[in-house]
């Protein structure tokens, strides 16, 4: 089950019933009690070394002296492999085969960059050639790939047929292979197909946090990876540290590690390379 936009805009809604009732003749009536007051941390972000999307919301309230925190996670981890997420990478060197009617041509595309876009998709971009010819036929690849739907588009770049284009949409299948239609332009429509392990998948859970810390511009948070993450990982509590630089992503900082005791241990950060953080006390 994925939890969605629990935090659509930032903002968490908490509703206090209560109230007295005043009786005729009363002195005075019972004084509703306070709103607690609430502090927040949210944000989406890309990081590198490895690549890794965040996605978060987490809460923190003081009520009748005590503290109370929540929220949830959602974090992917391209270069790890995790078969049944449904969430995929396509980055590696693959065979790419067009065929129209009865004819077939063979390619090579060799995808160098995956830049994550969420939790669930993928921006990526490479080279290619055409097998029979490789020093005549280059070109360049870019596209998406959002669950397991791969969208992309190719142009040829070197000294035969340059500016030819082919953009296509396919499906990857369980077993890593791709397959579905093109279209080129001089108005011909393709199938392609790329093998087995073409693409692999990749960790991926939402969890919830059970407690968070928010003061000024940091907070702290933790959580237990889900038990349908692979061994070694399932079960672990994970602690979270983020700062909120200012608008945008360049002075904000993401960092987690496992968790050592209830509410701290050691961190690694990583480079947040797009999205942003925001913590509001």
């Amino acid at each position: 089950m994925r939890i969605r936009a629990l935090f659509a805009s930032g903002a968490v809604l908490l509703a206090v019933a209560g109230g007295g009732v005043a009786t005729a003749g009363a002195a005075s009536a019972h004084q509703q009690p306070p709103p607690p007051r609430v502090s927040k941390a949210y944000g989406s972000v890309a990081l590198s070394g490895p690549i890794q999307y965040v996605s978060f919301g987490v809460q923190s309230w003081y009520r009748h002296h005590h503290q109370h925190s929540g929220g949830w996670i959602n974090y992917a981890n391209f270069t790890y492999p995790d078969p049944g997420t449904n969430v995929w990478n396509i980055g590696g060197t693959h065979t790419l085969t067009f065929a129209v009617g009865n004819s077939t041509y063979q390619h090579t595309m060799n995808v160098t960059t995956v830049t994550p876009l969420s939790a669930h998709s993928t921006a990526f971009s490479g080279t290619g050639t055409y097998n029979p010819d490789p020093a005549a036929y280059t070109w360049t690849v870019n596209g998406t790939v959002n669950w397991n739907t791969v969208n992309f588009t190719i142009v040829y770049t070197g000294t035969a047929n340059p500016g030819y284009q082919v953009t296509g949409q396919g499906q990857i299948a369980a077993d890593g292979s791709v397959s579905g239609t093109a279209t080129d332009s001089n108005g011909t429509t393709l199938s392609f197909t790329m093998p087995p392990g073409s693409a692999f998948a990749v960790l991926e859970y939402t969890a919830p946090v059970y407690w968070a810390s928010i003061y000024r511009h940091d907070a702290s948070f933790v959580f237990t990876i889900p038990q349908s993450a692979p061994a070694g990982l399932a079960g672990l509590p994970i602690i979270v540290k983020v700062h909120d630089g200012g608008p945008g992503y360049a002075h904000d900082t993401y960092a987690h590690g496992v968790a050592t005791s209830p509410h701290n241990g050691p961190v690694t950060q990583y480079t947040i390379t797009s999205g942003n953080i925001t913590v509001r006390r």
